[in-house]
């Protein structure tokens, strides 16, 4: 309806618009507070989420105050469970990572990037003069006795992590300047390292920036052009895709048509591959237009990879500026639920992509499953390390499993 009609029918129904948001609010809060909450008690410092309006200054978010979990759906309750708690486990720049090494109970990490001054020193690199101006470190925390320590302190700007089947770790090395990033393999004992792969048909690696390992052995990992957008790489070589390193070091392109391909995961059967588009962060700015998505594609038998189709859109659960979510770091559990890494906390999705809830925590870049159990959450958001206990277990960590305490 547009125009005089429109115009018309305004006057003659003055408060049609009033008693739409006074039935929409109504709708909302019996849901709140009615069947729902009486039939699913929430646990200390966990909320209800309401949609909110903006016509009617309706609040998005939580519906009481200092709301710790907000809880979508009743199935996120049963993750929570009856006590759930989010503690700091220490102040750190951490920033990527997020793996779990069973043999010493420590957890791996990359730290924030910054400048540096100098462009030689003991690096993570093959080639030991390379670092350049920008730097990452590597590092490592006692679950034990809450200890860090530096494992690399000048890296190719380390990214994403993961362990081999064999208990290695595996780095997405971003490279810079006109040194390709590459994926890098590190004895963890040793601290020897080799490099896995760092070119497809002879074009350089943009910035690898996460990694996994299928249970067959081999590697899978996504490369965007943050490096150029964020301006330690002159150029960009190819566009942002998704490769696998197969078990001969042949490296295969899987998946493209991404604006910022980041997180990845597979599901627990690994019949399907999740993938995070975080084309909203352009660089070092935001673009409304583009990407804040979640894809999943089909695993087929052969490994290749079909139907692709959009997961979830993911927003800000509060619906505060920028109001749209970025999901960077992703992870499964056992029961192929779906965590992401989100400005707002870690937000959590059913195998279908049911939005289930929120653990509320600013700034969550990445996050990973560790402990006996693999039950513990420790999540990673650029000034520090969080851990909550689940009702729930970390899926597709092939080496941790073995050590796995029932």
């Amino acid at each position: 309806m547009r125009g005089a009609a429109a115009a018309a029918q305004s006057q003659q129904h003055p408060g049609h618009h009033d008693n739409d948001g006074e039935k929409f609010l109504a709708k909302q809060l019996n849901w709140i507070h009615g069947a729902a909450k009486k039939e699913c008690p929430l646990p200390p410092s966990a909320c209800w989420w309401q949609q909110g309006s903006i016509i009617k200054g309706i609040p998005t978010g939580q519906s009481k105050p200092n709301c710790k979990f907000l809880v979508r759906d009743p199935e996120f309750l049963e993750i929570l469970g009856p006590a759930p708690e989010l503690k700091l486990v220490a102040e750190t720049d951490a920033h990527e990572g997020g793996v779990y090494h069973p043999d010493n109970n420590e957890f791996y990490y990359s730290t924030t990037r910054h400048k540096v001054g100098y462009t030689s020193m003991i690096t993570s690199s093959d080639e030991k003069d390379s670092a350049g101006e920008q730097n990452t470190q590597v590092r490592k925390i006692s679950l034990d006795t809450g200890e860090i320590t530096t494992v690399f302190p000048v890296t190719d700007v380390a990214n994403g992590m993961v362990l081999d089947r064999e208990g290695n770790l595996l780095i997405c090395q971003q490279g810079q300047g006109k040194k390709p990033g590459y994926i890098q393999r590190v004895d963890v004992k040793t601290l020897e390292t080799s490099i896995v792969a760092d070119n497809w048909f002879g074009a350089a690696f943009n910035s690898p920036n996460d990694v996994v390992v299928k249970s067959d052995g081999t590697i899978w990992f996504t490369d965007p052009i943050y490096a150029w957008a964020q301006g330690f790489k002159p150029e960009i070589q190819v566009e942002g895709q998704l490769y696998r390193i197969n078990l001969d070091g042949v490296v295969d392109a899987m998946a493209t048509n991404f604006q910022r391909p980041n997180g990845l995961a597979f599901s627990p059967d690994e019949k399907l591959l999740y993938v995070t588009d975080t084309g909203y962060l352009q660089g070092e700015e935001f673009d409304k237009g583009k990407r804040h998505h979640i894809y999943v594609y089909k695993v087929r038998e052969d490994g290749m990879l079909s139907s692709r189709r959009l997961l979830a859109s993911v927003g800000m659960y509060d619906g505060s500026a920028p109001g749209l979510g970025l999901p960077d770091g992703i992870k499964v559990d056992t029961k192929g639920r779906i965590y992401i890494g989100s400005p707002d906390g870690v937000q959590v999705f059913s195998r279908s992509g049911k939005p289930l809830g929120l653990i509320a925590l600013p700034d969550v870049v990445n996050l990973g499953f560790a402990g006996e159990k693999l039950n513990k959450l420790y999540i990673l958001n650029d000034s520090s390390i969080h851990m909550i206990e689940l009702q729930a277990t970390g899926a597709g960590l092939h080496y941790a499993s073995k050590f796995m305490k029932k």
